[in-house]
Formats: C-alpha cells, structure tokens, sequence
C-alpha cells in the first residue's frame, strides 16, 4: 500500500518537473507577446507598420470613429507590453493609439545620433499619427519616459491634444542623481542597471520599482526576461537614458507652454519618481489639487498593479 501511494504521488511531482523543465527551455517572453498580439487581433485592435529611411515605426490602434485617446509608455517598454489590458478594456467605447517609442518594441530608429533624443520620438510619434490618419484632438496619456515625449508632443500640437496625462514621469523636475542613489541603495551598481537588468537580481531590484508588491515570478523567468527581453534592446535604451542625463540641466530650466489642460496621475508609493516629484510638477506648473489623482498600493505602474481602477480614471476623462 506504501509503495503504490508512492508511485501515485510521483506522478504529478515527476509531471510537474517535465512541466517546468519544458518552459524553462521555451521563450516564454516571446510566447506571451504573440498571445497578446493575436488578442488584440481578435478585438480589432491591428498592428500598423512603416518603414522609411532606416526608420521602422509601429503602433498599435483600431479606427472606429470612436472618441480617441492614445498611450505612451515607460522607458524598455512597448505599447502593447504595458498597457495590454488597459487597451482591451478601453477599445469597447473608444480608438486606442498605443505606439511604440523609437527602440522599443516594433519600433527602430535609423542609429543616428538624432533618433535617441526627445526631438526624435516626438517626431516619430507625430509621423505615425500622420500615417494613420489622425488629426483630432485626442487624451494623450505618457507614463515616465513616455511621459516626457508627450509633454513636448502636447506643447508642439495643441490641435491634437485634448488634455495631457503626466503619468508618473520626471518630465522636468528630477535629476539622474536620486535615480542613481535609489539604484545604489537597492545594491545595483546606477540607474542604467536598475531600468536595464543584466542579471536575474537586477531584474528583481528592476521590478521591485515598478511594483508596490512585485509578485512572484520564477528565476527561470526572470532569466528570460533579461535574455529575450533586455539584453537585446539594452544598447540602443541605454543611449536614451544617456540623452535624458546629457541634457538634464537643459531640460529642468525648460519651461512647458501647454495650452490644454494637464493632469497628474501618480502611484502613492514610486521610488523611482517619488511623490515630491509629483508636487514639484503641480507647484511649478500651478496645476490644481483636483486635477492629480493618486492611486493607492500602487508603485510606478498603477494601470499593471491596479487595471480597473486605471481604466476608470481614464474613463472620467474621456467624458
């Protein structure tokens, strides 16, 4: 009787092991992002691609006349990655722009010196909405470095903008500083490492920011998000980051002249741009107390850790 309860409970420990050993040998990063690709399909959301002078420019968007708001995400990012079910949700009542920012996901610049600057991306993004026929003022909503591309979009094209979203992002009032000491602190060696892992450990400490409770996720995956996912795209996003640094003077005595209005959206517990940035960006730009919202338990990625609450949100807006 021992030996067969034995062998019964061997089974699944013996399946489960096969199990685990079959996906630590898969992409499980590229598998999930062809899942998520064929989901939007299904819901009418299409991929968009052209391709110019050494310039390869995707976007994620479905054309139904609808009301239109359009997503920028963070830095190492795509569109579809981190606003995945924040699009399918908001697709049933409006157009959804999901671009990808030069270098990250579809999206590639020409690997001049010019395709890794600010200049660069918020020309990129205008070239797309030109491409898919948008010419309407619409939310625009940037989180971090995305953020900071639709700050200087929203003052360059007033006519298409509705109102600006700063979603948890410097825009002009941090320094690589902090970040750096953050970084150091959680016992990675700058901020390069921190937002661009190279090992299993600085892709914890990664999403220890991005989480206000990371959940778990196995070291074999980790693993492969820094092999498929980082490590490819680390060159060119680290030139990115090395613009942002180059030019930070410049950029935080820079002056926004925005003439729609401009809301604030922060996570209640982001490290890596705290709470006092978002009250340097409302002191400096005098923007009321009821136009910033804070989501609670919520670190630098309230729409991730908290999708309902984000989609509601964006939903007030749009009314």
């Amino acid at each position: 009787m021992r030996y067969h309860l034995c062998s019964v409970m061997k089974k699944p420990i013996m399946v489960l092991i096969a199990f685990m050993s079959f996906l630590s040998s898969c992409n499980i990063v590229a598998l999930v992002g062809r899942k998520q690709d064929k989901k939007f399909e299904r819901n009418g959301i299409k991929l968009h691609t052209f391709e110019e002078k050494g310039y390869k420019r995707s976007a994620y968007y479905a054309n139904n006349g609808k009301p239109k708001v359009m997503f920028l995400h963070g830095y190492g990012a795509s569109g579809v990655s981190q606003y995945y079910r924040t699009a399918l949700e908001l697709s049933k009542d409006y157009d959804v722009i999901l671009p990808d920012l030069l270098y990250c996901g579809r999206s590639h610049g020409d690997s001049s010196e010019f395709s890794y600057t600010i200049p660069a991306q918020v020309k990129h993004v205008e070239i797309l909405l030109e491409k898919l026929a948008v010419n309407e003022p619409m939310l625009v909503v940037g989180n971090s470095y995305g953020g900071i591309v639709a700050s200087y979009f929203a003052e360059k094209n007033p006519k298409l903008v509705k109102s600006l979203v700063v979603y948890d992002s410097p825009i002009n009032c941090y320094t690589s500083a902090y970040a750096d000491k953050l970084a150091q602190e959680m016992g990675v060696p700058s901020v390069k490492e921190l937002l661009s892992p190279t090992n299993v450990f600085e892709n914890k400490k990664s999403l220890d920011i991005v989480f206000y409770k990371q959940p778990y996720i196995p070291r074999f995956l980790r693993k492969q998000m820094v092999k498929y996912g980082s490590m490819p795209v680390r060159h060119n996003q680290i030139k990115l980051l090395e613009y942002l640094i180059s030019k930070e003077q410049q950029m935080n005595d820079y002056h926004f002249q925005w003439t729609k209005p401009v809301y604030l959206a922060w996570g209640e517990h982001d490290m890596l741009i705290p709470m006092s940035t978002c009250e340097q960006i409302a002191k400096k730009y005098l923007i009321p107390q009821e136009r910033i919202h804070i989501f609670k338990d919520a670190a630098h990625a309230a729409n991730v850790e908290h999708p309902k609450a984000f989609v509601e949100y964006i939903r007030g807006l749009m009314k």
